[in-house]
Formats: structure tokens, sequence, C-alpha cells
């Protein structure tokens, strides 16, 4: 039994450190911010794709119509999102909705609930630095 134990010993002894998980690098992106504020939010256009998000963090006003280089916030804060389900609008009116379209009414993204287009994801932007070049 002795035995056992030592060559458990041995092989502990040898195996290598375990490192924790570096973090994962925060996403960069380059591109527009927009000109004015649409539904009480700044929109960023990327340049390399031309995906659209939905750009907060502090002091994104001074960065309105320039082309800028954004870093995703890695703070870690608690946050809630969301709001009444199903929407207001769609619970005062009960039974008058035909059911499918009360369903996808509801839908994030279906442009119904905010009667401005699809919702565009969040980016919430912790650093922002402009850069060089123009935006259309």
């Amino acid at each position: 039994m002795n035995a056992t134990l030592l060559l458990a010993m041995a092989l502990l002894a040898q195996a290598p450190n375990q490192k924790s998980p570096t973090p994962a690098e925060p996403l960069r992106l380059t591109g527009c911010v927009s000109a004015k504020q649409e539904a009480g939010d700044y929109t960023f256009t990327n340049t390399a794709d031309g995906s659209r998000y939905r750009l907060t963090g502090k002091d994104i006003k001074k960065y309105a119509g320039l082309k800028v280089e954004v870093v995703e916030s890695t703070s870690k804060g608690f946050s809630i999102k969301g709001g009444l389900y199903p929407s207001p609008n769609v619970a005062a009116q009960a039974g008058a909705l035909d059911p499918v379209q009360s369903a996808i009414a509801t839908q994030p993204g279906s442009g119904a609930t905010a009667g401005t287009g699809p919702d565009l994801p969040e980016f919430r932007a912790g650093r922002v630095r402009t850069v060089q070049g123009e935006c259309k």
C-alpha cells in the first residue's frame, strides 16, 4: 500500500502546473459612429463587414459622425435588461389581436415592438479613440 501512495505522489509531482486560462482579448472594431442619435442611441457601423450595433458607453456623443476604434468594455457589472412581456400595448389589447400577429410582435428584432426596424445588438464601448478616415 505504501508503494501505491509513493507512486501517486510521484505522478502528482511530475504533472505540469495548471495555469488559469488567460482572459480573452477585448473585441476591437473600427468604423463610424452615427452623426445623430437614433431612438435615443448612437449606432456604430463596422467598416470591415458593414455590421451595425447600438453603441453605448461613456461620452459617445463627442464621437458622433467620426471614424473611431472602439474597444469593448470588459467590466463585469451587473445589469438587467428587458421589460414587460408581452409589451404593455399587446397586453392592453387582450383578445383583440390575432394570436399569430401578437406572437410575432413580441419577438425581439421583429420591428413591431419599436416600430423602427430590427433591434440592433448592443456594443458597450470601454475605450474609444478617433482614427484617420472619413465617414459617409
